[in-house]
């Protein structure tokens, strides 16, 4: 009863242990450059893009026609504006490169003109953040690593007929780019605050549609939220820069669309590492456009409460850990499939609804809890069968033992099956007149001997060594497994021992002067045969009148003989030479039973002797 108990209370320990594990790591993350990989696999596909946004990239072949970015003046950008119909004009021309600050004045002047036929044309500005400590409203002092420094934006003349939005990326632990700010405080706490660039620009787009009023993402407290990329590099319809900004483009292309201009060659130095593009980078106007794309199409999401996922880890993990202690190994199998499949559909569902849940961490521990019980499992079974093998040893031929592990059936319950088998007794004749004279040390080495040669000839048959009673030994065949030709094997068992009697007489004349003779009886036929006893207490035997008739023609054997029953004998009569030597009345029988007397295998003579 207490045994219980404490399984039970362990049981609940470990339970509880592994769930709060799986929540606290939830809540520390230290494995979250592996879980934004794990959830990149799962939520992040390609899908077809939103042809209404376009890329004119600053490309190689513009460098190589237009000379290096560094040397341009904003009359390039100027001359790109001019490029474009204001009769079909693009919904949004959005410049993905700082003009911070005067440069040239005509330069200035002309871009800021072209800028202003267009309603809407928005412009990149930057953030520049710091680290500073600050108080919180309970008191407590904290360091805000994301302090707003300073806020560079385009030059006023050409800030005055533009709007901008900041393009400063948000980069998460494994520097790639999932997530973005929508808006920073700048200023006096009267200020708008500075809106991000794809926010922006999707806002001047919805404007220019006619379209009011802008869908604002959900985000968390401090203002994050996250998109969903929908193509790799090279995906959206891209323009190299020199061919729009010459008229080598019809400008018609771009109507009602939202243009992004930026850096798309190498050595410009913007480029992002993206969970859609593993392996590989992207460029930062690329970057935009996905964003863009997202906020047009409601594919962003919010990161759940972290409390809440630890809250789901433990409730996971912990039911988990439940079901695979109380059930079997095909349940947990199956309840560990569907579980885990439930958990990436889950997860799926709710990124599609808007929710990022990093599901790695119980998705793991279901992993490792199924693996550790099947583990356990194994390792419980390896020592069980050890154990039961090593009881068996004890009893069996080494090669019944073996056949018997592989068979894998290593059940040892209260119980038996009726079996069709072939019991052996053997005992030694007047030993006990014979001990009367000797000390207890003395009869003891005999017996051991004697005993030893026995379960040796029992072994190098096949047979399964039931018992010892005293001097007398009980061992059947074809139980408990099937061994073939059983019946000869147990025949023969008994003129091992018959043989081997004269060579254990030269050892004990030597030491003790005494000789022994061992009379053998043997018949086969159906009977029960398994575990008898209790829970505690058990052995494996065989009982019924096949055990009982082999009995009784061991007692009336004499020393050296080896005595069958007709049944055994129209067995093996093909095999062995056996002559009748009547119908002997035995113990318990009313009817006699005809008893055959075994001379040894067909042409090889007696092999026992009468005494």
């Amino acid at each position: 009863m207490h045994s219980g108990k404490n399984e039970i209370r362990n049981r609940a320990i470990f339970i509880i242990v592994t769930a709060l594990l799986a929540g606290c790591l939830t809540l520390w993350a230290p494995l979250d450059k592996v879980e934004y990989r794990f959830c990149d696999m799962l939520f992040v596909t390609e899908k077809p893009v939103d042809n209404r946004i376009k890329i004119i990239g600053i490309d190689e072949k513009s460098l190589e026609e237009m000379g290096p970015f560094s040397g341009w003046t904003r009359q390039q950008a100027a001359d790109l504006l001019h490029a474009f119909d204001p009769e079909h004009s693009p919904a949004v021309i959005a410049f993905d490169i700082n003009f911070v600050g005067q440069r040239d004045e005509a330069g200035d002047r002309a871009l800021a003109e072209a800028a202003s036929v267009f309603p809407h044309v928005t412009l990149a500005s930057y953030i520049n953040y710091g680290t500073r400590v600050e108080q919180s409203d309970s008191g407590e002092y904290q360091i805000n690593t994301m302090y707003v420094e300073d806020l560079e934006l385009p030059y006023e003349a050409l800030r005055n007929v533009t709007s901008h939005g900041f393009t400063n990326a948000v980069q998460d632990v494994d520097n790639y780019v999932r997530r973005s700010v929508l808006v920073e405080s700048v200023g006096d706490a009267q200020s708008e605050g500075e809106y991000n660039f794809a926010w922006t620009i999707y806002r001047e787009y919805r404007e220019s549609m006619g379209e009011q009023s802008s869908v604002i993402p959900r985000m968390t407290e401090n203002g994050v939220y996250g998109f969903d990329y929908t193509a790799e590099p090279g995906m959206y319809e891209v323009y190299s820069y020199v061919d729009v900004a010459e008229g080598r483009c019809d400008p018609r292309v771009f109507q009602d669309s939202i243009v992004l201009v930026g850096a798309y060659a190498q050595g410009m130095m913007d480029q992002y590492m993206v969970p859609i593009a593993r392996g590989t980078v992207m460029n930062g106007v690329e970057v935009q456009a996905n964003h863009v794309d997202a906020l047009l199409n409601r594919r962003t999401f919010v990161d759940i409460d972290i409390r809440i996922q630890a809250l789901a880890a433990v409730l996971i993990t912990g039911f988990f850990v439940w079901l695979v202690s109380h059930n079997s190994f095909l349940v947990n199998t199956v309840g560990g499939v569907i579980l885990e499949t439930g958990i990436v559909l889950v997860a799926r569902t709710l990124y599609n609804a808007g929710y990022y849940w990093k599901c790695l961490l119980p998705f793991v521990f279901v992993l490792l809890v199924f693996l550790v019980r099947v583990a356990m499992g194994y390792l419980t079974e390896r020592v069980r069968k050890h154990k039961i093998l090593s009881v068996f040893r004890t009893y069996m031929a080494p090669q019944v033992v073996d056949e018997l592990g592989k068979s894998g059936n290593y059940e040892i319950e209260l119980g038996g099956r009726d079996r069709q088998i072939a019991v052996l007794f053997v005992d030694i004749r007047g030993f006990t007149a014979m001990s009367e004279g000797l000390s207890p040390e003395k009869i003891v080495a005999i017996l051991n001997r004697y005993l030893g040669m026995v379960t040796e000839a029992v072994f190098k048959n096949g047979g399964t060594l039931d018992k010892f009673i005293g001097d007398a030994v009980m061992a059947v065949y074809n139980a408990p497994l099937d061994v073939e030709d059983y019946a000869c094997k147990a025949v023969q068992t008994g003129l091992d021992i018959v043989a081997a009697v004269d060579g254990v007489n030269v050892e004990l004349r030597k030491e003790f002067g005494i000789e022994i003779a061992c009379g053998v009886g043997v018949h086969s036929g159906r009977a029960v045969v398994g575990n008898i006893g209790c829970s505690y207490r058990m052995d494996y035997t065989a009982i019924g009148d096949t055990v009982n008739v082999a009995e009784r023609l061991e007692s009336v054997a004499k020393g050296g003989q080896v005595l069958i029953s007709r049944d055994l004998y129209e067995q093996v009569q093909d095999r062995y030479n056996a002559v009748f030597v009547g119908s002997q009345s035995l113990k318990g029988r009313q009817e006699g039973m005809d008893v055959f007397l075994v001379e040894g295998r067909n042409g090889t003579g007696t092999s026992g002797k009468n005494t």
